[in-house]
């Protein structure tokens, strides 16, 4: 099962913790989730980029974060309502509401933009793993570097268990409920967990349930970006505290925690923090 790994492994303990970046680098022209993006995180410091999946009605998978349709698309239409004919239809806005002349890609038209090396954390794909896991089977040279996440429910477990390749996993986690349900499985590749703190106590992180998973090199990531004024994915700390403020009373904070892995939508900045020069 851990024949996979060797190569995160690797990564992680080459850093005194990792860099990810949601959706890949954005703004100006360069939009969210597309191949561009996920180069220029790379070219920014970002040690791994999370993309999103969507499918179309047709099957076809595409690197699209759904929800994000009026925004990028000006289209109020859910796109895993579409077809892909209409999906190929759809222009891209970028961040100054201008039409461009970029298309939403699917998943095989990003990859082909992409070193063989660049890791990825795929997430929002996991209500379609029944197909999207073994779609993932022909980029069998890029086996080493896919990372699923999910939140834990019983029927995406079933799927990562039962299915022969044993793809890194990395569960979104918010209580010792959910890791006593993941533990009763034995065949499914967990290489770290998201760990969602709803509060400033910060019991979760630093409950004993985890200590073994530490031991064992396990990937622990706080989720830095602030989605708004109120969403609380790691308690108050976030990417704002830090830049606005200092570095030290979020990053800082999480790091002292035992979190080895930040997901930002400031890599930039948490790359010359990480340096020491910021």
């Amino acid at each position: 099962m851990k024949e996979l790994n060797c190569k995160f492994q690797e990564l992680l303990i080459s850093k005194k913790f990792l860099i990810m970046l949601h959706r890949g680098a954005h703004g100006g022209n360069i939009v969210e989730n597309t191949g561009d993006a996920v180069n220029i995180a790379l070219k920014q410091g970002t040690d791994i980029v999370e993309i999103d999946i969507s499918r179309s009605t047709d099957g076809d998978f595409f690197v699209f974060h759904d929800g994000s349709e009026p925004r990028l698309l000006r289209e109020e239409r859910n796109i895993n309502t579409l077809s892909t004919k209409e999906i190929r239809e759809k222009l891209y806005y970028n961040e100054l509401g201008c039409v461009l002349h970029k298309r939403v890609q699917k998943f095989d038209e990003l990859l082909c933009e992409l070193s063989v090396d660049v890791f990825l954390n795929i997430d929002r794909s996991w209500g379609n793993w029944i197909d999207f896991v073994p779609y993932l089977d022909q980029f069998k040279e890029r086996h080493e570097h896919f990372i699923l996440k999910s939140p834990i429910k019983k029927e995406y477990l079933d799927i990562l268990d039962n299915h022969p390749i044993k793809y890194m996993y990395f569960p979104i986690i918010y209580n010792e409920k959910e890791l006593r349900m993941l533990e009763s499985y034995n065949n499914i590749n967990v290489v770290g967990f998201e760990v969602i703190e709803a509060d400033d106590s910060f019991s979760f992180i630093q409950a004993h349930c985890f200590d073994r998973y530490k031991d064992d090199g396990c990937l622990f990531m706080a989720n830095a970006i602030n989605l708004d004024d109120d969403t609380k994915l790691f308690g108050s700390l976030g990417d704002d505290i830090a830049i606005t403020q200092n570095p030290n009373l979020s990053w800082g904070q999480m790091l002292k925690m035992g979190i080895n892995c930040i997901q930002t939508d400031w890599v930039d900045l948490l790359y010359k923090y990480r340096d020491g020069n910021f």
